[in-house]
């Protein structure tokens, strides 16, 4: 008599062989590359933007935002602000900068290894970002440090 059907041993082999591709799969993809290259282009994305915004700053009020000299970093509420860090007007830059984005972007771990910097002196400005993936960037930045990404009109400031 012949019986047509599925064997333990079909579905064993079937397993094993679906096991064997998403494991070939997960390798070549590494979805932890794929985070960071993620935070990597929001980091890129928002300095561009902060950029922009001090640049309209400065433009409409002949200065450039915050206390002249003072390093700021998107992890630290300055003294007096009372945040989010987030809070244009209020936030981690001493300024109010509502009218140019209704929110001041921070690093997406924003912790004590990537955060955002800046700094300005009476003629130039630079804003900083540590990079965990896309590092060419920091590298090909025209800027004095290539360990982060460095974005203004005078990137030796910081």
């Amino acid at each position: 008599m012949n019986q047509s059907g599925i064997t333990y041993i079909d579905i064993l082999v079937t397993l094993g062989v679906i096991l064997v591709l998403f494991t070939v799969i997960l390798l070549t993809i590494n979805p932890v590359d794929f985070q960071k290259k993620g935070r990597d282009n929001k980091r890129i994305s928002d300095i561009s933007l902060l950029d922009r915004m001090i640049s309209e700053y400065s433009l409409d009020h002949k200065s450039f935002p915050d206390s002249l000299n003072t390093t700021r970093t998107s992890s630290i509420l300055p003294s007096g602000n009372n945040g989010p860090l987030s809070k244009p007007s209020d936030g981690w830059i001493d300024a109010n900068l509502t009218s140019y984005n209704p929110v001041l972007p921070i690093d997406p771990k924003n912790d004590a290894t990537y955060f955002y910097t800046y700094r300005h002196n009476a003629s130039g400005y630079e804003l900083n970002a540590t990079l965990e993936y896309l590092t060419e960037y920091s590298a090909n930045d025209n800027g004095n440090n290539s360990n982060v990404y460095e974005v203004g009109n005078d990137l030796t400031i910081l």
